[in-house]
This record gives C-alpha cells, sequence and structure tokens, in this order.
C-alpha cells in the first residue's frame, strides 16, 4: 500500500477523512497552534513541521489529530450555547420558521410550510392555529431534522453541504479562543524571554506582542458576528434547497 493510501487509510479510520471533519474541526485547531510560531521559532522548535504531520494524519499525529478536532467539535458546541441559548429553537433554521418570527415575510413562510408539509407531512402551520407554542417548536424541530436527513447527498444539498462546513470552521475557531488567546500570550512572554537571555532577533517578539493585541479584538468584536453570519448563510442555502427538493418533486412550475 503506498503512503497516499496510508494517510487516507488512518484518517478514514479516525473519521478524519471527511471535508467537513478536516475543515471544520481539524484546521482551526491547527490553527490555534500556530499561535505559537514565534515562539517556536526563537527557540529553533519545529512547530511548522509537527503541524504539517498532524494535518497529514500519519502515525501518532493522526492520534493527536482526532483529539484536536473533538476538543475544536466540543468547544464550537459550547460557544453555540453561548449566541444561541435557547439552541436548536433560536438557530436561524428554526427561528424563521416560527410563526412569531419577523426575520422572513409570511408569504415566504406560507411557502415553506406547504413545502414541508408535502415532503415530510408535518404542518407548522396547522399546530401554530392551534396555538401550542412548545408542540411548536417540537413540529419545526422535527421538520428541519427531518429535511436534513432528506437532503442529504441530494443534488439540491450541495451549497447546503459548503455552508455547512464555512460555518463550523467559523463556530470551532471562535469556540477555541479562550485556548489561541493563551496561546499567544505564551508566544509573547517566551519570544521575550528568547530574545533577552539568548539574544535572539527582535522581530519574533514584536510578532507575537502584535498578536496579544490583535487577536483579542479578532476573538471577540469580530469573530462571534462572523459565526452569526455564516449560521444565516447556512439557513439561506438550507430553505433555498427545500425549495428546490419540494419543485422537483411536484415538477417546476407546478
Amino acid at each position: 500500500m503506498s503512503d497516499e493510501n496510508n494517510k487516507n487509510a488512518v484518517l478514514s479510520f479516525l473519521n478524519l477523512s471527511d471535508e467537513y471533519e478536516r475543515r471544520a474541526r481539524l484546521l482551526p485547531a491547527a490553527l490555534s497552534i500556530l499561535v505559537l510560531m514565534p515562539m517556536a521559532i526563537a527557540f529553533g522548535v519545529p512547530l511548522l513541521e509537527w503541524v504539517t504531520t498532524l494535518l497529514a494524519g500519519v502515525g501518532l499525529g493522526a492520534v493527536l489529530a482526532l483529539g484536536i478536532s473533538h476538543l475544536a467539535s466540543a468547544m464550537g458546541n459550547r460557544l453555540q450555547r453561548v449566541l444561541w441559548p435557547n439552541w436548536p429553537h433560536d438557530a436561524p433554521t428554526h427561528r424563521w420558521l416560527h410563526p412569531g418570527d419577523a426575520n422572513r415575510s409570511k408569504q415566504q413562510k406560507e411557502q415553506w410550510y406547504a413545502a414541508i408539509h408535502r415532503l415530510t407531512g408535518l404542518d407548522i402551520a396547522a399546530t401554530s392555529a392551534a396555538g401550542d407554542q412548545a408542540e411548536v417548536d417540537r413540529v419545526i424541530n422535527d421538520a428541519v431534522t427531518t429535511m436534513r436527513t432528506k437532503l442529504w447527498k441530494t443534488p439540491q444539498a450541495d451549497l447546503v453541504r459548503v455552508r455547512n462546513v464555512e460555518y463550523g470552521y467559523a463556530r470551532n475557531l471562535t469556540g477555541l479562543r479562550l485556548l489561541w488567546l493563551a496561546g499567544a500570550i505564551a508566544s509573547c512572554v517566551g519570544s521575550w524571554v528568547a530574545y533577552w537571555c539568548f539574544t535572539g532577533t527582535l522581530l519574533w517578539p514584536v510578532v507575537s506582542t502584535a498578536l496579544v493585541l490583535l487577536l483579542p479584538f479578532l476573538a471577540f468584536l469580530v469573530l462571534p458576528g462572523y459565526v452569526r453570519q455564516k449560521a444565516d448563510y447556512y439557513a439561506e442555502g438550507f430553505f433555498g434547497a427545500l425549495m428546490e427538493l419540494d419543485q422537483g418533486g411536484r415538477g417546476v412550475g407546478a
């Protein structure tokens, strides 16, 4: 078996050969490690080679890749609960379907309700008319869950899969922010120690200090909004695929 086949076998065994696993979980974790780069260079540690091995998923790197990818997912889920405290009911896919939400027009919702009823048999409009809000939430959640299953690996869901990866990447990278902020601080301290104690170059302490100043702004003021934006994009793709699937089943213009 070739080296490439060995790598693919290891990644497949560790559930990392899927695009979502690699790009939405492993990549944010690897980027979080790279904030240590200034200190690593200052001390002559081949951190970039280690991260490359990690991303390749070979040998011990494959085991570490599994661990950090699941850590990224766990931290991303934690952030998700912070941004949407009533998850999944306040997620865009659910919220836009709720009769009391004003993000989408009544006419648009009626089209979605009709399509969902035809495709799943679940009637959000009738449930809403009955006045049981808890049941409305449950029916909406069941509808979204059922539609995700129906859309899985259909041509209509190509954009949904892309946007799901983009959302997962943004969510997990932001969820790891406390770790990469701590790493940036450690890198800054280590870079200055290397400079003062081992007469190293001034470049890496300056770079690491700049990261410490820049990354908190990115972590707390920029990225949370970016995650919300990607969630909205996912919802747009989801409902677009829903309507395409419904029209395909009835015939365009039916």
